[in-house]
């Protein structure tokens, strides 16, 4: 990712394809009804998966899914046990995966405990091999995982380990995803992303979710939405990834067209820790982030970004950042942002940090608690570009921060640093001083 000393740019989304299927399996003991007209169940052992921790189960898996696909939709199984997967070539040619997920079928172990797929040791082909463990093909719909763990196995990876062309669950790559959950599971050890749910900027993605879910130790993204209209991501714990907790992203990157492609998200009631970013909103649109604590981030607990389409209608609300470099961190015009009943919690950079011709930001009944008297609560920081070049001085516009507190001690000139030249409508101030 860019610094933050200049505009963001996305980083280039990984090419994705799916694992070609096997045969179905025919054997009459493999299915059965939950009732007369309930979704059929189909027990992976009964396709020949062994759960011994040895065995490639990679293929007897994607029986059981294609013949749950074949019959209508149906639950695939997966009892008490370890499986163990191996990749294989995508029938695209983009990389490597273990399993394809089909549309109208749920992918359920009895719990994430009980029920582990893990990726065998050495499977990434060299540097910058693409690998997913669980993807799909073209348009996925009616799709739930839930109820297991997906081990990535970085450490078995050896040299590969720090690979991010890759994820763990990776669906709607070439296609989209509607009405597709994952929940419940834990997912850790990623090569790229650990979840990852996304459309295409013709074909959106719609009526997403992603809840409940454990994921850490991922060398990129730990959960990453773009493409879609429709998004919940609730009650997640992310940590220790080597880039955002938790992403959503909406640009246009053909067209450049200033209209973002993503909308209609719920982030709330996640935790994130030890991430570069909490939680990651570029070039989306009518997204709500309330209820998450944000802690240890390096970079920031928010980051609002724009590349073609304008972030708009963002609200983040009644969040707790702890031990931050940011509290939020804003870059480019936006349609309109507020930030209102946060906590910011011992940050060190910046409260709020504006970069890069920032607009339309309203602050309000937010708490901050700075690390240090000097730190600085709001901070204007225009890039090394602005006016040089050619380039026009960047702006600083319709900015309004009133009604806020500051607990601590704290030197009234470090409220507001603006190292914008050029400023319109820019209203900062009434601060109240609280002591700790």
């Amino acid at each position: 990712m860019a610094a933050f000393d200049r505009p963001l740019t996305r980083r280039t989304l990984i090419a994705g394809g799916a694992l070609a299927t096997g045969a179905l399996a025919t054997a009459s003991f493999a299915l059965t009804r939950t009732s007369d007209n309930g979704p059929a169940s189909f027990d992976v052992r009964a396709f020949g998966a062994r759960g011994d921790g040895l065995t490639d189960d990679s293929p007897a898996i994607q029986r059981a899914i294609d013949a749950a696909h074949a019959a209508g939709g149906g639950t695939v199984s997966v009892p008490r046990g370890t499986y163990l997967l191996r990749h294989r070539d995508s029938p695209d040619g983009d990389g490597l995966a273990a399993i394809v997920l089909r549309s109208g079928v749920t992918l359920e172990g009895l719990s994430r405990e009980h029920s582990i797929l893990r990726l065998a040791d050495t499977q990434l082909g060299g540097p910058g091999t693409f690998a997913r463990i669980l993807s799909s093909v073209g348009e996925i719909s009616g799709a739930t995982v839930r109820n297991l763990t997906l081990d990535g196995n970085r450490a078995g990876q050896g040299s590969m380990r720090d690979n991010t062309n890759g994820s763990i669950i990776q669906l709607g790559w070439k296609g989209r995803c509607t009405n597709v959950t994952v929940e419940d599971v834990t997912a850790h050890g990623a090569n790229g992303q650990a979840i990852m749910l996304i459309g295409t900027i013709g074909a959106v993605s719609r009526n997403l979710r992603i809840a409940r879910n454990h994921v850490r130790d991922c060398s990129f993204i730990g959960i990453q939405s773009s493409q879609f209209e429709g998004l919940v991501i609730e009650d997640n714990l992310v940590r220790d990834c080597g880039d955002n907790g938790i992403d959503v992203y909406g640009d246009d990157t053909t067209g450049r067209s200033p209209v973002s492609t993503s909308g209609a998200g719920l982030i709330r009631n996640n935790r994130v820790e030890r991430c570069r970013l909490g939680i990651f909103l570029e070039s989306v649109a009518r997204i709500r982030a309330a209820g998450n604590v944000l802690r240890d981030c390096s970079e920031a607990g928010f980051r609002v970004n724009r590349i073609h389409g304008e972030p708009r209608e963002i609200v983040i609300e009644d969040n707790e950042v702890v031990r931050c470099g940011r509290g939020v961190a804003v870059g480019g015009d936006t349609g309109g942002v507020a930030i209102r009943g946060n906590r910011f919690l011992g940050f060190t950079f910046a409260g709020l940090d504006f970069g890069y011709n920032v607009s339309n930001v309203t602050a309000t009944n937010n708490r901050f608690v700075p690390a240090t008297p000097d730190t600085p609560i709001i901070f204007g920081t225009p890039t090394g570009n602005s006016g040089r070049n050619g380039q026009p001085k960047e702006l600083l516009s319709h900015i309004r921060i009133q009604g806020n507190q500051i607990v601590g001690p704290h030197r009234e000139q470090r409220r507001f640093v603006n190292r914008y030249e050029r400023n319109i409508d820019v209203d900062v101030g009434g601060f109240t001083a609280v002591a700790r």
